[in-house]
């Protein structure tokens, strides 16, 4: 197949007017001028997506696809109050609840053009269903309030994959101990130590809130309690999140997410440090955390990548959305750096650009048809006004997943049972906090 529109965005090379992409199975054959294209394959079918902008697969490189039928249930607030009740709403759901969740949190990504995600799994679900819907990427099982001695056996509990089924391909496993007041020191190094023994990918989340700032540096507030009863031997540095995770061993090669109140002195420990940091500007805005410093962590040099986080503390997955916020916050942020930021820098963070990020023969055939108006800068109309409504096409491992702009195939059956997930958690809601906002 080859598959063309007005514009081709590899990525790696500059835009193509008149593009297309040659498919040959699961992987990207060639790319260039779609005369050159039919002329080296005659015999192939063409794929044509006028008015439209053809881009790789969108990395969503921070999401908890578990908590998708949580969006809309709780409403924005400080994030100490919203942690109290995702983790209320997240009790009351069982494995099947959350496989329903994660099905239906991979087709909202791939409605809004993502085909890989960094995603926060609870167990085994988020993976296999999202690998029957069409993204993939990397799982990262989160383990935390527990001790390292305890670590193996809860893995073993959520059915954390053996080495060799880990994978580096388009699935591949991760570790996460969430963060350094739900996890203790000694359980932060017994997870990178693991990762590092496994070669797989550690993801922490860092510097989230001006809570987690409080903790860090004299030991109260509100994440307090949460510390006490989690994060085993953890006692206040009197440093920021970053400097902490650094001064454990523990930052070198871990992707930190948020890092909203990361210093100067901070930035420059991620560049240097850190595998990179994923932003989730609107996340941040949503549970009241403040900005990322991103004009800092880009004069520092750290690897940027760009995350929904939890569609529980979001208005939905739109990473066009989030790269116009980081825009907003950094001018030095130009529309070609955000667009990268959205595909092959995320894919790096990640640790998945050989797969995924970019147009690029041998790749997976990753492809997402943008509507957009006639222009002749389609990396800067794409990130001023691209919205998830103006996907109309969407291929993963050379597989249609989204014509026309809507699913290809039934999704009754998932959008049901995330409804009943969904109940479950609005009873706990509607019952141990009156007056939340109704979804």
């Amino acid at each position: 197949m080859i598959v063309t529109a007005d514009w081709v965005l590899p990525i790696t090379g500059p835009p193509l007017r008149d593009g297309a992409v040659a498919v040959k199975g699961r992987v990207i054959e060639a790319v260039g001028p779609l005369a050159e294209m039919t002329a080296r394959y005659p015999e192939r079918a063409v794929s044509v997506h006028a008015d439209s902008v053809l881009v790789p697969g969108l990395v969503n490189a921070h999401t908890h696809l578990c908590l998708s039928a949580l969006e809309g249930l709780i409403g924005p607030m400080p994030f100490p109050a919203w942690l109290e009740r995702v983790a209320a709403a997240s009790r009351a759901l069982d494995a099947d609840d959350f496989a329903a969740s994660a099905a239906w949190g991979a087709v909202t990504c791939l409605m809004a053009g993502v085909t890989a995600v960094g995603d926060i799994a609870y167990g085994p679900e988020s993976l296999s269903a999202t690998g029957d819907i069409g993204p993939g990427g990397v799982f990262f099982w989160e383990v935390l309030g527990i001790t390292e001695t305890e670590l193996a056996r809860t893995l073993d509990r959520l059915e954390f994959p053996r080495e060799r089924e880990c994978g580096e391909g388009r699935f591949s496993c991760g570790i996460s101990p969430h963060a350094p007041y739900t996890s203790g020191p000694a359980l932060l190094r017994a997870t990178h130590r693991l990762a590092r023994e496994r070669g797989i990918r550690h993801m922490l989340h860092l510097a989230e809130s001006p809570a987690e700032e409080r903790l860090m540096r004299s030991g109260d507030g509100p994440l307090a309690e949460v510390a006490t009863r989690n994060a085993r031997g953890f006692t206040s540095p009197g440093a920021g999140a970053v400097t902490y995770a650094h001064d454990l061993g523990v930052l070198e090669g871990t992707i930190a997410v948020h890092c909203v109140t990361a210093s100067e002195t901070e930035t420059r420990l991620l560049a240097r440090h850190a595998r990179g940091v994923v932003l989730c500007p609107r996340s941040n805005r949503y549970l009241q955390c403040g900005a990322p410093p991103v004009a800092m962590l880009r004069s520092a040099g750290a690897a940027l990548a760009i995350g929904s986080d939890s569609v529980a503390s979001n208005e939905g997955v739109d990473l066009f959305a989030e790269a116009r916020a980081l825009a907003a916050m950094d001018p030095g942020l130009t529309p070609e750096r955000l667009l990268a930021m959205m595909t092959l820098e995320g894919a790096r963070v990640l640790g998945i650009e050989h797969h995924f990020g970019s147009l690029e023969p041998g790749k997976q055939a990753d492809l997402v048809a943008i509507a957009t108006p006639a222009t002749g800068t389609p990396a800067e109309t794409l990130v001023g006004r691209a919205r998830p409504a103006d996907v109309r096409a969407v291929m993963t491992a050379g597989a249609w997943r989204v014509l026309d702009g809507q699913p290809v195939g039934r999704t009754a059956r998932i959008e049901a049972a995330m409804r009943v997930a969904r109940a479950k958690a609005e009873r706990v809601l509607s019952g141990t906090f009156p007056g939340r906002r109704s979804g």
